[in-house]
């Protein structure tokens, strides 16, 4: 059995400029839905419309009725006027809980279950907004790397890292900084 560790931390993060299109997903979806909303940000870009850094942030507000509130954005170098759909965007300031996650996109999942393990563990509250922030991409699936954020409400400490494991919940007693999940059915 293969274990995946995630090191959850809580930091303190400022906004950032983003050219963005919004979008409304169906839940589970998003690997199938993205690309025209990512096509549209560069091809502002190529246009002379916008200047990116080409790291792509996924921002995602709220859910209602199974559909995602998302913002599928490319990192801005310099403020812009919106041009048709595309606009400027910030990502959620303030405190937040993320982690790293490295490889395959389709184990995202794992990395946002250490973030709400980790949240259960030390009594904090998501305030709505999560986002995900992609390296630049490789062929080679194990330098995929996506930082995963998750607001938080107002309140407690800044914790120490705190190490995961993705899959079912189950704490561990040879672990001494948190919650390890073991990988179930991978």
């Amino acid at each position: 059995m293969s274990l995946v560790h995630y090191d959850v931390v809580e930091v303190t993060v400022p906004a950032r400029l983003v050219a963005g299109v919004r979008a409304r997903v169906a839940i589970g979806r998003v690997a199938q839905e993205f690309g025209p909303y990512l096509n549209q940000v560069y091809a502002a870009a190529r246009a002379g419309a916008v200047s990116l850094d080409g790291q792509n942030v996924f921002i995602y507000r709220d859910v209602t009725s199974g559909y995602l509130s998302a913002e599928f954005c490319v990192g801005a170098t310099a403020p812009f006027t919106a041009v048709g759909v595309v606009e400027p965007l910030l990502t959620p300031r303030g405190v937040a809980v993320m982690t790293t996650h490295y490889g395959d996109y389709r184990a995202l999942p794992d990395a946002t279950a250490a973030i709400h393990a980790w949240c259960r563990a030390h009594d904090r509250i998501r305030a709505g907004p999560s986002w995900e922030v992609y390296g630049h991409w490789s062929d080679d699936p194990a330098k995929l790397r996506t930082d995963v954020y998750y607001l938080l409400q107002s309140g407690g400490a800044v914790a120490t890292a705190q190490g995961f494991q993705r899959g079912n919940l189950e704490p561990r007693s040879d672990r001494d900084d948190g919650v390890w999940l073991r990988l179930t059915g991978h």
